[in-house]
């Protein structure tokens, strides 16, 4: 039978340990015995967890660019978030694809750059739906370059992008997307080192018969200086009005019947000449000849006008606005 402690003979080897008397193993494990060590100094961790206005501010990214990039192509584009992370520049940097269009720009007033990747078979989408293609998924990217047309037109599509990431972050603070140089070989977009925590947004990109992947990736350290501002959530109250949902609203109140009515003038008079009126009467109203009319809006007095005819009808001119108090 295996030898159990007794409660006194736990207790004393606790007290023992506690006084130093019972020596302990003081080896740290090593992580190549399948143990991880943990730097608590390094920046890493959920960090975008902890400025959730970075989330919002994707949001609105999202938004804009469906608006953005539908209106540029000609055609229904579709753009949705597909992952949030914060990561180290090393393992983001492994995962870029090849091809792929990698644009360097700056978040200013911010120090450092941040990158813009966009999946080489979704810059080439692109390109081939602005000529009236339908798609890429024949097209073989291997050793594949941008010509200087493409090249020109991906510019296009780049500055459409940064400036609806700069629109983005207007509510949350003032900056400007300032882009630096296009690179498609990775080791000349190393934008800080390999240990650095970056915050990636990949976004997923729908086209009418291709779907791809941009990425928008930024050091940790250039948003660092407003970490304050970013871990504020209520941003949102400031948002820009939806503008699919103002047209609509715009249309709708275009529709809508409004009820007109022209006075051409008044007269007040007493019980007593009511009564005796009778056919062939004349009643003298308040206003001459030369005064304007009053034209209401839905029982509202809102112009003067004039009374003539148009097209051999009954009609009255729009002087002008009549001055509510």
């Amino acid at each position: 039978m295996a030898n159990v402690l007794s409660q006194e003979e736990v207790d004393s080897l606790l007290d023992g340990i506690t006084k130093g008397e019972v020596e302990t193993e003081t080896n740290i494990p090593k992580s190549d015995e399948g143990i991880d060590l943990y730097d608590f100094t390094s920046a890493g961790g959920p960090t975008h967890q902890k400025m959730p206005a970075l989330g919002m501010i994707n949001e609105r990214f999202v938004g804009f660019l469906k608006r953005s990039l539908s209106t540029f192509t000609g055609s229904v584009v579709g753009v949705s978030i597909d992952s949030f992370q914060s990561i180290e520049f090393g393992k983001f940097h492994r995962s870029i694809p090849v091809p792929a269009s990698l644009n360097i720009f700056k978040i200013e007033p911010f120090r450092g750059f941040a990158l813009l990747v966009l999946e080489g078979r979704l810059a080439f989408a692109f390109v081939e739906t602005l000529f009236g293609g339908r798609g890429v998924s024949q097209i073989k990217l291997e050793g594949k370059g941008f010509t200087s047309v493409e090249a020109k037109i991906i510019g296009r599509i780049v500055k459409i992008i940064l400036d609806d990431f700069q629109r983005a972050w207007a509510d949350v603070h003032k900056v400007t997307m300032t882009f630096s140089r296009s690179e498609i070989d990775p080791q000349f977009a190393e934008i800080t080192t390999p240990s650095d925590t970056v915050i990636v947004t990949k976004l997923k990109v729908d086209l009418e018969n291709f779907a791809g992947t941009m990425m928008m990736c930024i050091p940790y350290s250039t948003i660092e200086p407003i970490r304050d501002e970013l871990k504020n959530s209520f941003h949102g109250e400031k948002s820009e009005q939806d503008s699919a949902w103002k047209d609509y609203l715009e249309k709708k109140l275009r529709e809508v019947t409004i009820n007109m009515s022209c006075i051409l003038g008044t007269a007040t008079i007493t019980g007593k000449e009511l009564m005796s009126l009778k056919v062939g009467d004349i009643l003298q109203l308040e206003q001459t000849i030369t005064d304007p009319a009053t034209l209401f809006v839905e029982g509202v007095p809102k112009f003067k006008a004039h009374p003539g005819t148009y097209n051999k009808r009954k009609a009255i001119r729009i002087e002008g606005m009549i001055n509510e108090e």
